[in-house]
């Protein structure tokens, strides 16, 4: 199927302009291509931009360490510094039921860059979309193979490479976030004789944001005013980083203690911030509690329903989100022990227990790096394996531990997973502290940016609660809360994602136009020496908004 689709171009320079005044001459750059495809075909589809710099190009063949492995290779040419590079192709294998497909550009006698991963199945096409910036590497071909079987032959179709500049690659990115995170409104008023007003004054504000961006907390937030404030300034959304797992709620049986969690909890339900539930349940041994560990298959049964019991009567209505088992692509502890629909259990009885609150399956190195446990296939397999035993809800939560991000295959990621039609988070986002503060923040904006753009996209959180003064990997603040490069970064973004305070006057036909980010917004109308106060909301439409008001005054 189809993701989201091209506009034309007129459209597309219409709403830069709008968001980009300055900008004085047509954009005359590719259109980003959001296509993507998940099921396997039995013919490929026709190449994305035309085949971009690979069309009319084959590739070349060969033979990986002597084995009789059958190497696609695209020989590159003209790959210029800083330029990003959109990569797909259609793969079909012979010699295996199923291998997972690894793209990678450079030189095989050096260092190399993943570019995407595809799991591949026999006798029919499957898609596989990337891509990469050009760097310092030598980066003299794009090469796919697998390292599981020594007799694989892969045969590609329809391979496209498409090359975007640094600014075309900003200008699609606006053009997204104007066509799925703002719209047209039009005020209109009027007396109460319905007569159109000109020249009535007018002052808009966004007042809340549809868009949900926000932070993990910890319990040193419990009664920190300051770190609180610093908080509500910025974020509408929150999750906590450790005080609901089950290590943190019940360190030994029977004794359970939600005490942070409620403290917690009694700070978002006052201030109105949307919470996550993280996490019901984790595959990693290393983070099931101990005494969890040691339990009977029986015991650690009734275990999990009192787990699940204990949360939902507590805590039922309070969390929007529940990530109900976290990293099961990576572990399977639970798995193991209670079979393999142990999942599927757990979400079944939560879901019963709090009908209302969305259901994630929360994993890591889906859209960070290239994992082949954890491709963006395996994920997709998952969720649909949940839906068809009858799960509903679902929801999909991407952690979001980055090194250096590879943008445009972040997006490539995002666009498949698109094609679930289910609401997409990045849970945890951090950028690993072996940059410097300033290359974190660098990173940072190339996160946030590609997942504010990206349609799919419904929430970002980012993994920065201040614990002991110090954070899992990357802090906004110093100790004193204090902006570090990474917090000017998410004030800067913040700030550019917000309509702000908006002012003008009706035409001569009593209206005026603007164009806003979804969210709650306050008007307040004068005329005559009479004011009105109003509010009306922006959710996500292709229709302009039309907003009227009307003013206790007679017409002259």
């Amino acid at each position: 199927m189809r993701g989201h689709p091209i506009y034309s171009l007129s459209f597309f320079y219409w709403v830069l302009c709008v968001s980009v005044p300055s900008l004085v001459s047509p954009y005359d750059g590719p259109l980003y291509d959001s296509s993507a495809f998940t099921e396997c075909k039995l013919y490929p589809e026709k190449p994305l931009y035309d085949g971009g710099t690979l069309k009319d190009k084959l590739p070349e063949f060969t033979r990986a360490d002597g084995k009789r492995v059958h190497l696609p290779i695209f020989k590159l040419q003209d790959i210029t510094p800083g330029t990003i590079y959109s990569f797909s192709t259609w793969i079909k294998i012979k010699n295996a039921d199923s291998a997972v497909i690894t793209a990678s550009v450079g030189d095989k006698d050096s260092e190399e860059l993943c570019v995407g991963t595809v799991d591949a199945k026999r006798g029919c096409w499957s898609f596989l979309k990337g891509g990469f910036v050009a760097s310092t590497l030598n980066l003299s071909s794009i090469y796919l193979k697998n390292s599981d079987h020594e007799n694989l032959e892969i045969e590609i179709a329809s391979a496209s490479l498409q090359p975007f500049t640094e600014q075309q690659w900003l200008l699609n990115q606006q053009t997204k976030i104007n066509m799925a995170r703002k719209r047209a409104v039009t005020i209109h008023v009027s007396n109460k004789q319905g007569v159109r007003l000109e020249g009535a004054s007018l002052t808009i504000e966004q007042v809340s944001k549809d868009f949900l961006l926000g932070s993990a907390i910890a319990y040193t937030f419990i009664g920190n005013t300051p770190y609180q404030n610093w908080f509500l300034e910025r974020f509408n959304a929150a999750v906590f980083e450790d005080e609901i797992k089950w290590y943190t709620t019940e360190p030994k049986r029977g004794q359970l203690n939600y005490t942070l969690a409620d403290q917690l909890l009694e700070f978002v339900r006052r201030n109105q911030i949307t919470v996550r539930g993280h996490n019901i349940f984790w595959e990693d041994p290393k983070y099931t509690p101990g005494w969890v560990q040691n339990l009977t298959d029986s015991e650690l049964k009734s275990a999990v329903n009192s787990r699940i019991q204990s949360l939902m009567s507590k805590y039922k209505d309070e969390f929007v989100h529940w990530d109900v088992n976290n990293e099961l692509l990576h572990f399977d502890f639970y798995e193991q022990r209670l079979g393999p629909n142990a999942t599927l259990e757990f979400y079944r009885t939560v879901h019963q227990q709090d009908p209302l609150a969305t259901l994630f399956l929360n994993e890591f190195n889906v859209v960070e790096s290239c994992d082949s446990t954890s491709t963006v296939d395996k994920y997709i397999s998952k969720m649909r394996e949940l839906k068809e035993d009858g799960m509903s809800m679902n929801g999909i939560g991407l952690e979001g531990h980055f090194g250096a991000p590879n943008p445009p295959r972040i997006r490539a990621t995002l666009d498949k997973l698109a094609t679930l039609g289910l609401p997409i988070w990045l849970t945890e986002v951090d950028i690993s502290d072996t940059f410097s503060k300033e290359m974190q923040a660098i990173y940072l904006e190339q996160v946030l940016r590609e997942g504010f753009s990206h349609p799919g996209v419904d929430g970002i959180m980012m993994w920065s609660a201040i614990r002991r003064n110090k954070c899992y990997r990357m802090c906004l603040t110093d100790p004193d809360l204090n902006n570090l490069p990474t917090g000017d970064v998410v004030d800067k973004l913040l700030k550019e994602w917000d309509t702000g305070v908006v002012k003008g006057q009706t035409d001569e036909h009593g209206s005026y136009s603007f164009y806003g980010f979804l969210g709650e917004y306050k008007v307040t109308t004068s005329y005559g020496g009479k004011v009105v106060d109003a509010a009306f909301s922006l959710s996500r439409s292709e229709e302009t908004k039309h907003f009227s008001i009307q003013l206790p005054v007679t017409s002259t």
